[in-house]
């Protein structure tokens, strides 16, 4: 089978001859390794922040070398091993691996697929454990978001942000967005967002403070943050008493530090 293979720690985006990662045209189709194995022809797989670092070395599990990298995918049932109840060949499922979905086939547990309903897009599906999954857990689940509060999210037009914006939206809450550019902020408004700060022209703080003084609202209740950065600090001066940080990553490759005095008198929990 066909498989995007890491042989070393290195920057993918390199050119070719040089590059960490190549693509084998021989690699072992993976075999059913358990009675309740489930073989899964990919047909689309996404690009995560995360899989990038592991390429690079700096993700905090580091997989011996070579590796295939790829996290969430979708695909069709293609084999099953003889204990599986769940799923029959043919059955088009998504799901989320630690590694090994930027190939051609994936071999996993029938405990760790979904069904795809018939009639979504694979490609959509494919796209979904990740970023939602991420965007669930930390606005459901840990920050338990409601309908009277505002949401800000940070780096709001990547994978994380567009779903932490649409689950916002969802809940009810009141969303602020932040991106880059024109054209994000466009998809962004498209989506509904409350206000939406363009961060290449526009103070993001001054932005907020403004909307929240027109709106007469007190603060930010819940920030999610996959950016992290001068950006995490700055923002911190907007929460509401009591808020929520929702650390998510550090996109800007900075792991920013935190101001006690900030979090002694605003945050309720991280």
């Amino acid at each position: 089978m066909e498989a995007l293979v890491c042989r070393k720690v290195g920057d993918p985006t390199l050119p070719n001859e040089i590059s960490p990662i190549s693509v084998s045209y021989s690699h072992p189709i993976p075999s059913l390794n358990s009675p309740t194995a489930v073989r899964v022809r990919v047909r689309a797989t996404s690009l995560n922040y995360a899989n990038y670092l592991q390429i690079l070395g700096k993700y905090q599990e580091k997989p011996p070398h070579p590796f295939i990298p790829g996290s969430d995918y979708s695909g069709v049932v293609e084999s099953v091993g003889p204990s599986v109840s769940m799923f029959k060949i043919g059955d088009t499922v998504c799901s989320v691996a630690n590694l090994g979905s930027f190939a051609q086939y994936i071999v996993v547990d029938e405990t760790e697929l979904f069904r795809v309903p018939d009639g979504c897009d694979l490609v959509a599906a494919a796209a979904l454990p990740v970023a939602f999954g991420t965007s669930h857990v930390a606005l459901i689940h840990r920050a338990q978001l409601t309908s009277a509060q505002v949401l800000l999210v940070l780096g709001a037009a990547g994978g994380v942000g567009i779903s932490a914006v649409q689950i916002g939206k969802v809940c009810g809450a009141t969303v602020i967005a932040v991106a880059r550019g024109t054209e994000k902020v466009q998809i962004l408004k498209s989506l509904g967002v409350d206000h939406v700060v363009d961060s290449m022209n526009e103070n993001v703080t001054e932005s907020v403070k403004n909307f929240l003084k027109a709106k007469k609202l007190k603060g930010v209740d819940v920030l999610y943050d996959p950016v992290g950065g001068k950006l995490t600090k700055e923002t911190m001066k907007l929460l509401n008493w009591g808020a929520h940080i929702l650390v998510i990553g550090f996109a800007s490759g900075e792991v920013p530090v935190i101001p006690a005095n900030i979090a002694l008198v605003k945050v309720r929990a991280w």
